[in-house]
């Protein structure tokens, strides 16, 4: 019976991609600790460990009772083999033995120096114990382990010899004492027989083992052993670096995908904005009045101003929506981008569209639209201008090349027929949270709204100051602008916290930032066209031009 819960298996899956993509955006921590683990094993092992050589000898417990066989008596009784084996062992590293092998190799070294160069250890299941001895000199290792072996032997025949010469010489002593007819006698014959017997096996003592394999001095040392540790190396480096990457991943709290980012705005991803080219930035400068875009605009960027474009149609069934707050909230989150491109976008699809640069501390518009701001925003606020004076039309000239595709045109509107103008921000006031927040604002958007489709307006970061709060009750709806591996989760609550506390009509958040994936196979055949293209291909009864046209979306530095 499959006792497996419902949508369990995809859990599983999302878990495992998650885990992958965590894995995959923190490889360079993995590459890293790796790198630095082989580097820092092969360090050691090559430039600053001692080559080390390693030789082994190995002795045999005997199990024959020479006693036994020739006299039927057993002088010393074996008791648990495995318990000799050990025994053996622990009295090879004897003070008594190691000195033994120092006089025998004439070693400069210590007893306790020659008892450090050497492991003892009982074969498993056999009757053998292997000595190895270590040195960074081939033959000395040889030597040392071969020396034990003997030393180890002649230690125990000593004891041996000693037990039977001083049973011996108890018999000696007995017999010594005792008359020629005692000796003569049935006990005498038996002393006799006794002393003979035990100098006889006193003469065949071997001390219980014997050598069977004596070390050969080693050819290659036994460490360094560079491949093994590199190898080593890469597992642990891969197990730490992995690690990491899942530690770093929780300590850093930027938000990472869009999925993050609807889950901690609250809101739908209304589009995300690839990062694409390099920035063209005249003149080297990072501040120009120079238009700032792409020398070949990806159409996977301007693809998708224009489903944000569509998406807004999705809001404006309930509710009329013409009048947009962009913002962010940090500064360089791409609201300045969004706004620019999203009103290029519009007006290109025949809207007529109003820009309004309502960032009066750090206004970046009129720089994208290559625009004067010498007359705008503050100087309606202040009463010393109109609407009509203060704004400037902008053309949008589709066969001119795209950093040039913006240019000004300062006559006064009568409508906007597929044409985009812009309220600049003026000159910079002292107090333009006031200005912001009065009436004459109001006044400003009302008017703007009354001669354009869609009115745009560009405001500061909310969580820097709070100009653009005063602004999210005279709009019809808010788009919240972010940007991925930028924007914190700490960040995206407080401005949902924000803008939900002034109820604010918030329609989705922009993802700008957006590591773009491989170029899909329908790229190919043509289905990112331009809007060139579309207008061509209607004026020409719909057929295509083979020549594919240059996307006519202005594009920003996406920083602002």
């Amino acid at each position: 019976m499959n006792t497996m819960k419902p949508g369990s298996s995809e859990i599983e899956s999302a878990t495992l991609s998650s885990y992958l993509k965590v894995l995959s955006a923190r490889k360079w921590w993995i590459i890293a600790s790796v790198v630095l683990f082989v580097t820092a094993a092969l360090v050691w092992s090559l430039v600053l460990t001692t080559p080390t050589y390693t030789a082994t000898a190995r002795i045999l417990r005997q199990s024959t009772s020479f006693d036994k066989a020739l006299f039927n008596t057993q002088l010393f009784e074996l008791r648990d083999a495995q318990r000799e084996l050990q025994t053996g062992s622990d009295l090879i590293k004897l003070d008594t033995v190691a000195q033994m092998v120092k006089t025998e190799l004439n070693s400069p070294r210590l007893t306790k120096s020659l008892l450090r160069h050497i492991s003892v250890e009982p074969h498993l299941n056999t009757d053998i114990i292997n000595i190895r001895g270590w040195s960074s000199g081939a033959a000395e290792a040889a030597a040392i382990a071969n020396s034990f072996a003997r030393q180890f032997i002649t230690y125990r025949q000593t004891a041996d010899r000693a037990a039977l010469s001083q049973a011996k010489a108890q018999v000696d002593q007995q017999l010594a004492t005792m008359s020629t007819p005692e000796r003569e006698s049935e006990r005498g014959t038996l002393l006799t027989q006794k002393s003979q017997e035990l100098g006889i096996l006193e003469s065949m003592q071997t001390g219980g083992f014997e050598i069977v394999q004596l070390a050969e001095v080693p050819t290659i040392p036994s460490s360094p052993r560079p491949t093994r540790n590199a190898f080593v190396a890469v597992i642990g480096g891969l197990l730490l670096g992995i690690l990491l990457a899942f530690v770093v991943d929780r300590l850093d709290r930027r938000i990472k995908t869009t999925d993050t980012l609807e889950r901690e705005f609250g809101l739908p991803v209304l589009a995300s904005i690839p990062r694409v080219g390099r920035l063209l930035v005249p003149d080297g400068s990072s501040r120009t009045d120079a238009p700032v875009g792409f020398s070949d605009t990806s159409p996977r960027f301007v693809e998708s101003f224009r489903s944000l474009r569509t998406n807004l149609k999705y809001f404006e069934f309930d509710r009329q929506i013409r009048t947009i707050a962009v913002t962010s909230g940090l500064p360089r989150e791409g609201k300045t981008v969004t706004t620019v491109n999203l009103a290029v976008s519009l007006a290109l699809s025949g809207a007529r569209v109003a820009v309004i640069e309502a960032d009066l501390r750090r206004p970046m518009v009129h720089r994208y639209f290559r625009l004067s701001s010498t007359v705008g925003v503050s100087n309606i606020l202040a009463g010393t201008h109109n609407l009509p004076r203060a704004m400037q039309r902008v053309k949008i000239d589709q066969h001119a090349p795209l950093n040039q595709q913006v240019a000004r045109d300062s006559s006064q509107p009568q409508r906007l027929e597929r044409n985009l103008f812009c309220v600049t921000s003026g000159p910079l006031p002292p107090n333009p949270g006031e200005l912001i927040g009065s009436q004459q604002m109001k006044t400003l958007i009302e008017d703007a709204a009354a001669l354009a489709d869609y009115v745009l307006i560009d405001t500061p970061p909310v969580l820097v100051v709070a100009d653009a709060l005063s602004l999210m009750g005279l709009v019809d709806a808010v788009i919240v602008c972010s940007r991925i591996n930028s924007t914190t989760i700490e960040e995206a609550r407080q401005v949902r916290t924000l803008l939900q506390r002034i109820g604010a009509h918030t329609l989705g958040v922009v993802a700008g930032g957006v590591k773009a994936s491989k170029r899909r196979r329908y790229d190919t055949y043509g289905y990112f066209v331009s809007e060139q293209q579309i207008g061509q291909q209607a004026g020409d009864g719909g057929k295509p031009k083979q020549k594919s046209g240059t996307a006519s979306s202005p594009v920003g530095r996406q920083g602002r």
